[in-house]
């Protein structure tokens, strides 16, 4: 596993030798939809010896669970009210455009905070990302090494790529890594939570990463910390839970204009402009949301901006807040006309604050982090401040992370 204390105290002693500063390098793998309740129900034998070694924990998503405001929590330390991804698809009514995956490579307005790389080369130290939800926006200071996201790479190749990065010469060594993996979200929702395509794809992960920490044991030499999470787990669905939107929006004209409506699997957005609609049309629109949720008042809720639970942290006047959201009740998902939905085995982006099968996991070991332990569950704005740490950053930028939570983890 990580490289013994001992061994790397000869490290430290012989770079010094030279006239060399050894630095402390971060890798953050995220290995997308990888339920925490996996671990325990099959025993990836590295990841867990890899656990061993250093801390583990329940890793707890954001409101809602899907990828990308999970992913953009984690690397920016701040809710998705605050840095701008609220969802793997939204509308911006002052944009008048609607979010989809990866458009702050087109616009860098949509992400409002600065990720992890972007304060790392702002501090002078290189950075090197191998996929990552945004990591192509232009917004703010963007890695020294940057792959977009390719579906067809392998995940192997990621990893080989990861390795090299490690054994560049000191010049040009990035000091903070970051790379995602998505192999396991995608066998869980084609083919669901118990099925053999899952189990493959959670082994096949495992022995690559027991191949990468070997790499690094047997062929890099600087102090290593490494954090391996996951954004979400997911909860199985049935045939029987699919709510046809046609039926929430019975006797109701959404295509007027002054209403937007974007639609996820687990939650429907609306957008309702003051300047378009009348208050009377809008008294009108809501009750009749709510005449038609009485037949299916077990699918979903209707929720109303200002009166968002609080967890979601979504009680804000921002534009890209919705005036309603309507929540799917887990294992119900919805789907609409004239879209192709496939049935999934299982999803994701419900409230994770009512169901424990959607939070993620957190690992990390290496030459800075404490030994054995399990933390307390703890939200994933917080891996931010820690990587701020374990890099010697002092950093003051409004982020919603705190270091407290994870600073006592450090040796």
């Amino acid at each position: 596993m990580i490289r013994p204390l001992s061994i790397l105290s000869l490290l430290l002693i012989s770079l010094s030798a030279y006239g060399i500063t050894a630095k402390t390098t971060v890798i953050l793998l995220s290995v997308d939809g990888f339920s925490f309740n996996y671990l325990q129900k099959y025993q990836p034998k590295n990841i867990l010896a890899f656990a061993e070694n250093g801390v583990k924990a329940r890793l707890l998503p954001v409101y809602p669970s899907k990828t990308f405001p999970n992913h953009l929590s984690i690397i920016t330390g701040s809710y998705p009210i605050n840095h701008g991804i609220i969802h793997n698809r939204f509308y911006h009514p002052e944009l008048d455009k609607t979010y989809y995956l990866g458009s702050g490579k087109e616009n860098d307005t949509w992400l409002t905070a600065a990720p992890f790389w972007s304060v790392a080369e702002d501090n002078l130290i290189k950075s090197a990302v191998y996929f990552w939800p945004e990591s192509e926006s232009k917004g703010h200071t963007s890695p020294s090494y940057n792959i977009p996201y390719n579906k067809n790479t392998s995940n192997k190749a990621r990893i080989e790529q990861l390795i090299a990065w490690l054994k560049l010469p000191i010049n040009q060594r990035p000091y903070f890594i970051a790379s995602y993996f998505s192999t396991i979200d995608s066998a869980g929702h084609d083919y669901g939570l118990d099925s053999p395509q899952l189990i493959t794809a959670i082994n096949e992960f495992d022995k690559l990463f027991g191949y990468f920490i070997d790499k690094i044991n047997n062929e890099v030499y600087q102090p290593i910390n490494i954090i391996l999470v996951s954004d979400h787990g997911m909860v199985a669905i049935t045939e029987k839970a699919k709510v046809l939107t046609p039926l929430i929006f019975k006797g109701i004209n959404v295509k007027i204009d002054g209403i937007k409506v974007t639609y996820n699997d687990t939650q429907l957005f609306i957008y309702l402009d003051k300047n378009k609609i009348s208050s009377r049309t809008r008294i009108s629109f809501e009750k009749k949301l709510q005449s038609n949720l009485t037949a299916n008042k077990k699918l979903y809720n209707i929720y109303s901006k200002g009166n968002y639970p609080q967890h979601w942290q979504f009680n804000s006047d921002l534009a890209i807040v919705p005036e309603i959201i309507i929540e799917a009740t887990p294992p119900a998902i919805f789907i609409w006309k004239n879209i192709v939905t496939k049935l999934h085995g299982a999803t994701h982006g419900f409230d994770p604050k009512k169901n424990t099968s959607l939070d993620g996991f957190f690992i990390a070991a290496g030459s800075s982090i404490a030994q054995s332990r399990v933390l307390e569950p703890f939200q994933n704005i917080h891996v931010f401040p820690l990587m701020n740490t374990l890099l010697g950053l002092n950093e003051n930028r409004e982020i919603d992370g705190q270091q407290l939570v994870l600073e006592t983890i450090i040796k």
